[in-house]
This record gives C-alpha cells, sequence and structure tokens, in this order.
C-alpha cells in the first residue's frame, strides 16, 4: 500500500509526521506499505502552521498511489486560493475512486471543497465542523469510513488513528494494526462510522 501526504503552505505539521510515523513503524514491522511526504506541484519548500520548514518535497504520484491523507492546518486560506483542492479535484478525476482519499482532521474540510463529499457523511476537528457542513453531512465520530474517502477528526491524535485504520482496512490486517498502536503506545480513540 502506498500512502501520500499531502504537504501545502500552513498545513498543520504535526498531524503530517504522525501519520508518516505510524505508517513508516508499519513499514518497519514488514507491512507492504510505503508512506512519503510529497507536494501536489509547484514549490517543493512547504512551511507549516508552526514555522516547520520541510525542502526537497517530491511531487505527489496519484495514478501510483493508494491513499492520499491530506491533513488540516490554515485551511481556511487554502480553500479561499483555490489551487490545492483544485488540484486534488483533477487527481480524482483522473485516477478514479481506487485513490481513497483521506482527511486527517480540519483536512477534510478540504477534501470538501474538492467536490469529494457532496453531501455525504464526513467528520474533522470539532472547530472545523461549521465549515466542513457546507460540504458534508458532519458525524461527531472519530473515524467516517464512505468507502472511497475516509476523515478522521478529533485533533492532532486523529493523525495516528486514520492510519491505523488503513492498515486495518486496506490491508485486511488487524493484527497488524494492533502492533503499530502498540508500538506508538497510543489507543485508538471513538468509533468507526460506515
Amino acid at each position: 500500500m502506498r500512502v501520500e501526504i499531502l504537504m501545502y503552505d500552513g498545513m498543520c505539521e504535526v498531524t503530517a509526521v504522525m501519520a508518516l510515523h505510524a505508517l513508516k513503524t508499519a513499514e518497519r514491522m514488514g507491512a507492504d506499505v510505503e508512506a512519503e511526504l510529497v507536494v501536489a506541484s509547484g514549490e517543493t519548500t512547504i512551511t507549516g502552521t508552526d514555522g516547520t520548514v520541510y525542502r526537497a518535497l517530491p511531487h505527489w504520484r496519484p495514478a501510483e498511489t493508494d491513499a492520499l491523507l491530506v491533513s488540516g492546518g490554515w485551511i481556511h486560506d487554502v480553500i479561499a486560493e483555490g489551487t490545492l483542492p483544485r488540484r486534488i479535484a483533477e487527481a480524482r478525476a483522473r485516477v478514479g475512486t481506487k485513490l481513497v482519499v483521506g482527511g486527517v482532521s480540519a483536512g477534510a474540510v478540504i477534501v470538501g471543497a474538492a467536490g469529494l463529499l457532496n453531501g455525504r457523511p464526513a467528520t474533522s476537528h470539532h472547530p472545523a465542523f461549521e465549515p466542513l457542513a457546507k460540504y458534508a453531512e458532519v458525524v461527531d465520530a472519530r473515524i467516517v469510513d464512505v468507502g472511497d474517502v475516509i476523515t478522521a477528526g478529533g485533533g492532532p491524535l486523529a493523525a495516528f488513528d486514520l492510519p491505523l485504520y488503513l492498515l486495518e482496512r486496506e490491508l485486511g490486517d488487524p493484527r497488524l494494526a494492533a502492533r503499530v498502536e502498540q508500538d506508538l503506545e497510543h489507543d485508538r480513540r471513538g468509533t468507526v462510522w460506515r
């Protein structure tokens, strides 16, 4: 399973790095997982919400990817500017629903702005419920799985929960997910809404 974690100026770096760490832990345990921080196009240097700078990031490869994770951050600026949601929508149009798109925390709102929710159930970080309601039926759950889109709410720790859920769902390996969960010393929270 190849997972790309989309980086953009103003993204919440803690959620991106936590998701990467969970997936790399599974890879180190021998799982068929490849995870990478990527950019959609353009600049390869990204600055996160806390000022962390990431350089020389590779460009995404949606056609070669099983799951694309989008973290929250300065979502209102990103949505108003419009480029990132448009690129996500274009990638989905080219690749189709074989590309699972995950919205981590407030990243679900960007996924909605890309037109991938269209009134379907989704969740987000609680402060982002109101903007999410423009695009989705808001569900107060930790994970909402509608097949080709998975959203995870509840703040930064959702960045562990969504990758753990992906390991279980996409690889069909709940034991691996449990081993990674133990290694992270993290207990998954809340419910999965399907």
